[in-house]
C-alpha cells in the first residue's frame, strides 16, 4: 500500500501479533525481511534483440522459460567466474619455478622433458608439480591442462590464452 509521500506503507500489526511475536518492532523487521527477500530475487536485464531471440529459442528447445534459462545461465557464468578468481589468485602464490613447471605441464610436457628443459632433477621436478597442484587444488596434470584450457587461462601470465 501506497502512502500520499510516495513511501510504502506498512500494514499495522494486531495486537495479537505484537504480543506473540515480540513487539511492534519485530513485527516490522520480519515484515521488511522478507519484502526485501522477495524484492531481491527479480532482475530485469535489457538485452539486445538477437540475444533475447536465441535465449527464447534455446528455452523452447530445452522446454524451460526463457526466465529460468536466463537464471540457469547467469548462475553458471558466475560460477566460473568465481572459480577464474580462485584460479589467478593460486596461481598468483605460485613461486617463479612452480609457475614454470606447471606451464610446461600444461603443454603436454612429460616430468622428464620439463627437467631436460629447466636443468633441474626429474625428482624436483616432481616436487614443485605436487606443491602447485596442491596450491591449485588439484591432483593430476590431466586436471591442471583442463582447468586452465577451460578458463582460457595462460599458466605463467595467468592472462587468457
Amino acid at each position: 500500500m501506497w502512502g500520499r509521500s510516495g513511501a510504502e506503507q506498512l500494514p499495522s500489526p494486531t495486537a495479537e501479533d505484537s504480543a506473540a511475536r515480540g513487539g511492534p518492532l519485530a513485527f516490522l523487521r520480519r515484515r521488511l525481511r522478507r519484502r526485501a527477500r522477495h524484492q531481491s530475487s527479480r532482475l530485469i536485464l535489457e538485452v539486445e534483440p538477437s540475444l533475447a531471440a536465441r535465449l527464447r529459442r534455446a528455452a523452447r528447445a530445452k522446454h524451460r522459460s526463457p526466465q529460468a534459462l536466463a537464471a540457469e545461465l547467469l548462475a553458471r557464468g558466475l560460477a566460473r567466474e568465481r572459480l577464474r578468481r580462485r584460479t589467478e589468485h593460486a596461481l598468483a602464490s605460485l613461486t617463479p619455478r612452480e609457475r614454470q613447471v606447471i606451464t610446461l605441464a600444461a603443454r603436454g610436457q612429460t616430468n622428464r622433458q620439463i627437467a631436460e628443459t629447466l636443468v633441474i632433477a626429474p625428482e624436483t621436478v616432481k616436487s614443485h608439480l605436487r606443491n602447485a597442484l596442491a596450491k591449485l587444488g588439484l591432483h593430476t596434470k590431466a586436471e591442471l591442462r583442463l582447468l586452465l584450457s577451460r578458463l582460457e587461462i595462460h599458466p605463467d601470465t595467468g592472462d587468457p590464452m
